[in-house]
């Protein structure tokens, strides 16, 4: 039993590693400036979110969790580089102190962590229940999708489809609340490390 509930908590957070880290890093990104150090960052919230898969209800989404942790340790990083960089030009370290306040004053607290997961629910009202399905045997269940083709009878490409319509209907509902989350940012990912160089 322990031996199953252990294999679940690593499927658990690899799928949410997968799902989640390359978007934790551009939030991260878009107030530390520095892509390194947005990545390392983005690794030490999984890490704290490894160390707490124990207290994790794997029905739920573990975004609000992550968003929470790389806020803290985004914020600690800012004001360690604050006190780092006193010495060093006034515009460089004002502006650390503008990223800084900024992310204290962002929205991402428990009011706001519980109104993303009435809107997850909420999106998953508005699936169709086949689409509904798949969506938490892939997301919440940590099933592949050759797994969940296998336990639904169907191919591995009508799993790919209502797993895609499912996201599609996420993305719409999350987008006032996280437009730097939702998405594919491939793009912004790119022209980033682009001008990291």
């Amino acid at each position: 039993m322990i031996m199953l509930k252990k294999s679940l908590e690593q499927e658990f957070f690899e799928n949410a590693f997968n799902l989640h880290y390359e978007r934790l890093v551009v939030y991260i990104y878009r107030y530390c400036k520095d892509w390194g150090a947005s990545e390392n960052l983005a690794q030490d919230t999984f890490i704290t979110f490894w160390g707490n898969l124990s207290k994790v209800d794997f029905d739920r989404t573990p975004l609000p969790f992550l968003l929470m942790v790389a806020k803290n340790k985004t914020l600690n990083y800012l004001n360690r580089e604050i006190v780092k960089t006193k010495h060093k030009t006034h515009l460089h370290n004002s502006e650390m102190l503008i990223s800084s306040r900024a992310l204290e004053c962002s929205t991402l607290d428990d009011v706001h962590f519980r109104e993303i997961e009435l809107i997850v629910n909420k999106s998953m009202s508005e699936m169709a229940p086949k689409t509904k399905e798949f969506f938490q045997l892939s997301r919440y269940r940590c099933k592949k999708n050759d797994e969940i083709a296998g336990i639904m009878g169907v191919s591995v490409k009508t799993v790919e489809y209502r797993i895609m319509s499912a996201l599609r209907i996420l993305r719409k509902n999350l987008k006032d609340y996280f437009p730097e989350y939702v998405g594919e940012n491939n793009k912004e990912v790119k022209n980033i490390k682009a001008n990291q160089q």
